[in-house]
């Protein structure tokens, strides 16, 4: 079992870099693109999201359950781990996979451009503590999961050209580590549900 699960990070790197780009690439032009949505929005969506979000942190010590929110999370970061998974376990799943990337990267970006420009300071005190402890996380492992689904759905294009222990065997590490994703998911999931508390701290 070692031995399927065993990886050789400096030769996957130099076998998939194109891959790896290509992952990286799809979520920096979501980041770019969330930032950059930020500044269509008409000045009545931006008062209409800066007045959910301020109601939102307000009630938050009146209505907030953690163990709620941290099951909320996770099942999250879980669900879309499965599809990252699954779409890895299809040839037509490559651009889906992408577009996975890409939206978390949207959403990310657009969150952060959102609050630095309309709250500036107060703005960037919330990142560091509600978007940055989770996703300092949970966006790295995202990646490696669309990496290594991506270059599942490559390997099944080109064809298995061994016998078939060969695919066996990649399936089962491929798998197997995105188990071990899961559980880093978990962890991220555990952490935002405990961060949150921290915003009404911080505006008190």
């Amino acid at each position: 079992m070692k031995r399927l699960v065993k990886l050789d990070f400096k030769k996957y790197f130099r076998n998939n870099y194109i891959i790896i780009i290509l992952v990286f690439f799809f979520f920096v032009m979501g980041i770019f693109f969330g930032s950059m949505g930020v500044n269509v929005l008409s000045d009545s969506q931006i008062t209409n999201l800066q007045s959910f979000m301020d109601n939102g942190i307000k009630n938050i010590d009146d209505n907030y359950n953690s163990q709620v929110t941290i099951k909320y999370a996770i099942l999250r970061n879980l669900q879309t781990l499965a599809k990252v998974w699954f779409l890895g376990l299809t040839v037509i799943g490559l651009p889906l996979i992408l577009i996975i990337i890409f939206t978390r990267g949207f959403i990310l970006g657009f969150t952060v451009g959102f609050l630095i420009k309309n709250k500036a300071l107060e703005g960037l005190m919330l990142i560091l503590l509600t978007v940055l402890p989770q996703n300092i996380i949970n966006i790295p492992a995202l990646i490696i999961a669309g990496i290594l689904a991506v270059n599942f759905c490559v390997y099944l294009v080109k064809g298995n050209k061994n016998n078939a222990y060969s695919l066996i065997a990649y399936f089962i590490r491929y798998t197997v580590i995105m188990l071990s994703i899961a559980v880093i998911m978990i962890g991220a999931g555990i952490i935002e549900g405990y961060v949150i508390p921290l915003t009404s701290n911080m505006l008190k």
